[in-house]
């Protein structure tokens, strides 16, 4: 019998069915895969073959159903992984925990989906290194039993090591034949435990999760279900004290609306924080941008925010001169957004001036700023620029069809944009298509590949070469991955 018609064996549905209505995981994106996955599974349980025994024991017995879970997931894990987001915690969240709470304050970080430890490992050693050795608690949860008793165990391999900011963990390291053993200053600081983001336990005090400062729950969700989604996205945002800040991954799906998070517009994503009772001065979307920037994905625009979209500029002056311009990029590069798009906005006629009055609209409305790109775009149809632009507007507001579209076009205009290329195999990820996704990043990685690696690469926010073919590299080695495994 081959994959496709053993795929339609009615116990692989019926399996899939219970894991969908338990655990609110999706339909699997690769059949074979996942019945290859079902078959381990039911060779643990020593019921091979026998589907409505299997049924019945997953039904009764949650350790089980947990170690099927584990087969239909892919705990892709290592240390620093995403540089950025740890130094947004160093950056952004620590000093504002600092401002907030006082120099006593005790910061609670827990990772969601910890699998083998790694994560909740560096969030420890961060904390450590920022002088948060007496006033931490990290947790790590996860769903599979078997990668809690790694993560206690705490022995790693070169392939946890693998990252561009491994060398943070080395100092607590030990060698150990051809493996390494965490120190015990590091191992003692986290506490793992058992937790179902599906499930309806949490937060609660017994487990500990609860009145979290930052939360880690990256590239969890992009298995389950719109509904469970929903579920846990209010339960994430319960999860957090006031202030506090969820991180998700690059691949996650969005969390607006689902919650009363604020958003955060980092250069690399979105970040969501519970706002702080009575802070009504707290713009509901704003952005930040940290040292040393680190895009895992192209840096997208600001979401929309829940202010009125400025003034309409007023009518376009005959050129663009070198003391306008700079008196909008002044505006611009102070945070004040509004007087940029009117200084820019006043320049119409120059593409420059136009994107930069992009730019600042992005900062106020997010919808408002794809109007002006649009308009832009007519009036400056070769302005490679301004379809860039479109194409981060539209994917930071979901609209990922459309902002293919526009990269596509930028890419028309100017073949050999690296981010663009970037930025289109995140699209094409994030919308099914494989192929397309690993041509755009081996694109990208071949494109910084030709330039010095110190060399500025266009429209990257000041990004070198040698760092975005490593962005890349990273994605296109980790789809391959994921690809092997399917």
């Amino acid at each position: 019998m081959d994959s496709t018609q053993s795929w339609r064996h009615p116990g692989y549905v019926a399996v899939l069915d219970l894991v969908a209505a338990r655990a609110g995981l999706l339909p699997p994106s690769c059949p074979p895969a996942a019945m290859e996955g079902i078959d381990r599974a039911m060779a643990r349980a020593g019921l091979s073959a026998d589907f409505d025994a299997y049924l019945l024991r997953l039904e009764a017995d949650p350790a089980a159903l947990d170690d099927l879970l584990v087969e239909l997931t892919i705990g892709e894990t290592y240390f620093f992984r995403n540089p950025e987001h740890f130094d947004f915690v160093r950056y952004e969240v620590l000093r504002d925990i600092a401002r907030r709470r006082g120099p006593g304050h005790v910061v609670r970080a827990w990772s969601a989906g910890c699998a083998s430890g790694e994560e909740p490992y560096s969030l420890a050693v961060l904390l450590l290194e920022e002088g948060y050795g007496g006033r931490m608690e990290v947790w790590g949860t996860d769903v599979s039993r078997a990668a809690l008793a790694r993560s206690r165990v705490a022995s790693y391999g070169e392939w946890s090591l693998r990252g561009p900011q491994a060398h943070r963990m080395r100092p607590f390291l030990h060698p150990e034949g051809r493996r390494y053993s965490l120190a015990p200053e590091v191992r003692d600081r986290v506490r793992f435990g058992y937790l179902n983001l599906a499930e309806d336990t949490w937060p609660s005090a017994s487990s500990g999760i609860w009145g979290m400062d930052i939360i880690f729950c990256r590239n969890v969700l992009i298995y389950f279900n719109r509904p469970t989604i929903e579920a846990v996205a209010r339960r994430l945002y319960a999860s957090l004290a006031d202030g506090g800040f969820l991180i998700p991954g690059p691949s996650d799906p969005s969390f607006i609306g689902l919650a009363h998070f604020e958003t955060v517009l980092t250069d690399w994503g979105v970040v969501y924080r519970r706002p702080v009772a009575g802070d009504s001065a707290r713009p509901s979307s704003h952005r930040v941008a940290t040292p040393s920037p680190f895009p895992a994905t192209p840096p997208p625009p600001p979401p929309p925010v829940a202010i009125p979209p400025p003034a309409p500029a007023p009518p376009p002056a005959a050129s663009a001169g070198p003391e306008e311009l700079e008196r909008a990029r002044q505006a611009l590069s102070r945070g004040d957004w509004r007087e940029a798009a009117r200084q820019a906005g006043a320049l119409q006629e120059d593409p420059g001036a136009a994107a930069m009055a992009v730019r600042a609209l992005a900062n106020l409305d997010a919808q408002a700023a794809v109007r002006a790109c649009a308009e832009a775009s007519v009036r400056h149809p070769l302005a490679v620029e301004l379809r860039y632009l479109e194409a981060l507007l539209l994917m930071g507001l979901g609209r990922l069809e459309e902002s293919e579209r526009a990269a596509r076009q930028a890419l028309y205009l100017e073949p050999t944009l690296a981010v663009a290329h970037l930025m289109l195999g995140h699209l094409l990820r994030r919308q099914g298509d494989t192929a397309g996704a690993l041509r755009a990043f081996r694109a990208a990685e071949s494109l910084c590949a030709t330039l010095p690696a110190d060399a500025p690469v266009p429209l990257a926010e000041g990004d070198r070469a040698g760092r975005l073919a490593e962005v890349a590299r990273a994605e296109r080695t980790r789809l391959e991955a994921h690809e092997e495994l399917h």
